[in-house]
C-alpha cells in the first residue's frame, strides 16, 4: 500500500505539471482533476501504511517473512472463522529458516495458500511462539 500510494502521489505531481503548463488548453480542468484525486489518494495511502505507523513489536519479538508451506482446516470457530493448521517456513533476517506448526483463525489470515508470504513476530528463544503481524 505503501508503494501504491507513492506511485499515485507521483501521478498527482505529473498530474499538477500539466495542469500548469497544459499542452492543450482544455485540458487544464481535466489535469486539476487528476493532481488533486491522485495527489490526495496517494498522500493518504502513503501516511497510513508507513513503516514508521507500524506497531512497535512485544519486547523480546522479531520480524520475519513466513510462507505457509501446508494448511488443513481444524474443528472449532473463532468470531465465526474457520480455524486452520498451518506449516510456516520462517525466515529470519541473518538467521537460519526453520518450520512451525501453530493454528490461526482464517479471518486473520485472508487468501490461504500454499506458497503465500506473510508477516509475522517470533520469539528467538521459544521459536513456536508466533504472531501474525
Amino acid at each position: 500500500m505503501f508503494v501504491v500510494g507513492l506511485l499515485l502521489l507521483a501521478i498527482g505531481l505529473v498530474g499538477a505539471f500539466f495542469a500548469i503548463f497544459p499542452p492543450v488548453e482544455a485540458a487544464r480542468g481535466g489535469a486539476i482533476g487528476v493532481a488533486l484525486g491522485c495527489g490526495l489518494a496517494g498522500l493518504v495511502l502513503a501516511y497510513l501504511d508507513a513503516p514508521s505507523r507500524r506497531e512497535p513489536l512485544p519486547p523480546g519479538k522479531q520480524r520475519a517473512k513466513a510462507t505457509i508451506l501446508d494448511a488443513a482446516g481444524t474443528t472449532g470457530a473463532v468470531a465465526g472463522y474457520q480455524m486452520v493448521e498451518l506449516t510456516l517456513e520462517v525466515r529470519p533476517k541473518g538467521g537460519v529458516p526453520f518450520q512451525v506448526k501453530r493454528k490461526f483463525s482464517s479471518g486473520r489470515l485472508g487468501r490461504i495458500e500454499q506458497g503465500r508470504s506473510i508477516d509475522v513476530a517470533y520469539d528467538p528463544a521459544n521459536p513456536e511462539q508466533l504472531e501474525l503481524i
